[in-house]
């Protein structure tokens, strides 16, 4: 078996119903935009394989995120597939109320579009007989508009006293350095404040 290199398959996102946007492209930090989305947090999760569990019109779905587009009519649309189920879906960004990344991995079944750095090549998407969509470069656009969905938890580490930002009222702390840059043994810590 010399010489054999294994190849992943990635095929492409069905777009569906959706007529897509070829001119538009996601600048490479979601801050830029002021998106009313925690589309970095997404970013995060989907460079780092995580699922995200996406609170979207009043209900949770447990999510692997690929890709941005835009509509013709210039809704934002993130491409994830059901982690359950493996069923892609598109996501207005706009109805995103809230995410939480979780520790669950995914191995991707198409290329991750969202990258935390670097310009985005954001394809356009024409229809194959097949049912599915290629791939073609757009150009780069902006949105405006910022807003932070829920409280904002404060947990202190009870060793360090080091404070982390949570948006979950959760006390467990992930492996961290202490403030002189060391390794930290906590891995409980406390409610110090909650942020409205």
């Amino acid at each position: 078996m010399r010489g054999l290199v294994a190849k992943t398959v990635k095929a492409a996102i069905p777009m569906g119903r959706h007529a897509i946007d070829a001119s538009w492209r996601p600048p490479a930090m979601a801050q830029a935009w002021q998106a009313p989305a925690p589309l970095e947090g997404i970013r995060f999760a989907a460079a780092n394989r995580l699922c995200v569990n996406l609170y979207y019109q009043n209900k949770y779905r447990l999510i692997e995120a690929y890709s941005l587009r835009r509509t013709q009519e210039g809704n934002i649309l993130l491409y994830a597939l059901r982690h359950e189920t493996n069923e892609w879906r598109a996501y207005r960004v706009d109805r995103i109320q809230g995410i939480e990344i979780t520790e669950t991995p995914f191995v991707p079944k198409h290329e991750v579009e969202l990258t935390p750095a670097g310009p985005l090549s954001i394809p356009s998407l024409t229809r194959r007989s097949g049912g599915y969509d290629d791939f073609r470069p757009s150009i780069h656009r902006s949105i405006s508009k910022k807003q932070s969905f829920g409280p904002t938890y404060v947990i202190e580490c009870p060793y360090c006293s080091k404070k982390f930002n949570r948006k979950k009222n959760n006390t467990r702390l992930n492996p961290h350095k202490d403030k002189s840059g060391y390794p930290c043994s906590g891995r409980n810590g406390y409610l110090v404040d909650t942020k409205y």
